[in-house]
C-alpha cells in the first residue's frame, strides 16, 4: 500500500508514467474488492475496468495522496455495485482436489454450505474475510482499503468467523 501512496504522489503532480504504474499497481487490490462484492471475476472485471478510468480521470483531484488506497476503494465500491446484480455465492469457485467420489461429494457439500453462510454475513463482515481468506491480503492492506483501523478489521473477522463457526455448526 505504501507504494501506492508514493505512486498516486507522483500522479497528482502530473507525472503520466507514474499514472500508469499506479493504474497497474491498483489493478489486484481493485480486483480483490470487486470480487468481495460482486461475487465472480468477470463482474469484477469490469467494475475495475470502470474503476480504474475513474481514477485517471480524477487522480488531480484527490487531496491527500496517504488516502488513496481508500479512495480507490471507495471508487471500486461504487462500480461494483452499478455492475451487475450480485448471483452467486461471494466466493470464488475453486476446484477440490480430494481423491475419491466420496470426498468429493462432502467437500462439494461443505463448500456450498460455508459459502451459503459466508453470503448470509453482512457486507460489513464478509468483505473482510472474503479480502483475507480469499484474497490473502494481510489486515493491515484490508484496514488501507477499507480506511479503518487494523482492530477494527480484526474484529469483524473475528465476528464473522463466530457467525460463520455458529451457523455451520447448526447446519451439520
Amino acid at each position: 500500500m505504501d507504494g501506492l501512496v508514493s505512486l498516486a504522489k507522483r500522479a497528482q503532480a502530473g507525472d503520466r508514467e507514474a499514472l500508469e504504474h499506479l493504474l497497474r499497481a491498483s489493478v489486484g487490490p481493485a480486483h480483490s474488492v470487486a470480487r468481495a462484492r460482486l461475487g465472480n471475476s468477470q463482474a469484477a472485471d469490469a467494475a475495475v475496468a470502470d474503476a480504474l478510468v475513474r481514477v485517471a480521470a480524477r487522480i488531480h483531484t484527490l487531496r491527500d495522496a496517504q488516502a488513496f488506497p481508500h479512495w480507490l476503494y471507495r471508487i471500486t465500491t461504487r462500480c461494483a455495485a452499478s455492475a451487475a446484480p450480485r448471483d452467486s455465492a461471494p466466493l470464488p469457485d475453486r476446484a477440490d482436489t480430494a481423491p475419491g467420489p466420496i470426498d468429493l461429494l462432502v467437500a462439494a457439500e461443505r463448500t456450498q454450505q460455508v459459502r451459503s453462510a459466508v453470503a448470509r454475513l453482512s457486507l460489513r463482515l464478509r468483505e473482510p474475510v472474503f479480502l483475507h481468506f480469499a484474497e490473502g491480503l494481510s489486515y493491515r492492506e484490508i484496514a488501507a482499503l477499507l480506511g479503518v483501523g487494523t482492530g477494527t478489521v480484526s474484529r469483524r473477522v473475528r465476528r464473522a468467523l463466530a457467525i460463520l463457526r455458529s451457523r455451520l455448526e447448526d447446519e451439520s
